[in-house]
């Protein structure tokens, strides 16, 4: 059993059912639903995400520092990441790329492209036609010249 398994139960106690916890997270807001709850319950989970460790500390009334902890994560601060006030003049896109830089950095090897986004790798290979995908000037824009 994981040591976040060990503390949800502790503070569980045994008075409620992986079902009464899910349906309490789901009054206050939260997605957890029961399968999920009984897995963390039973230690038969992988590495928590933070809305899932949210719903606990809010149904169980266990700081989310200690939830943190006992799942060897970062808990030395439970605010929500907040960026500098330069960063509303980025652009749509550029907001996502951060936020899939923050994804990849807080898991790494498993940052994956948003489901109707296209990664590198989806991208049609260019050579084939005889076309370096670095000369393009722009994402949509014409091929430059070659090089001398």
């Amino acid at each position: 059993m994981s040591g976040l398994s060990e503390l949800l139960g502790a503070a569980n106690a045994g008075r409620r059912s992986a079902r009464a916890i899910a349906r309490l997270a789901q009054e206050r807001g939260h997605t957890l639903n029961h399968d999920t709850a009984a897995r963390y319950l039973r230690g038969d989970h992988g590495i928590p995400d933070e809305a899932t460790l949210v719903a606990f500390s809010d149904v169980l009334g266990v700081p989310l520092r200690e939830l943190r902890a006992a799942a060897d994560l970062p808990s030395e601060t439970t605010a929500a990441y907040v960026p500098p006030a330069e960063a509303s003049r980025l652009t749509r896109r550029q907001r996502r790329a951060v936020d899939e830089i923050i994804r990849a950095m807080l898991e790494p090897g498993s940052a994956r492209p948003e489901s109707g986004s296209r990664s590198v790798t989806d991208l049609p290979a260019r050579r084939s036609r005889g076309e370096s995908s670095s000369r393009r000037a722009a994402r949509h824009g014409p091929l430059e010249p070659p090089a001398d």
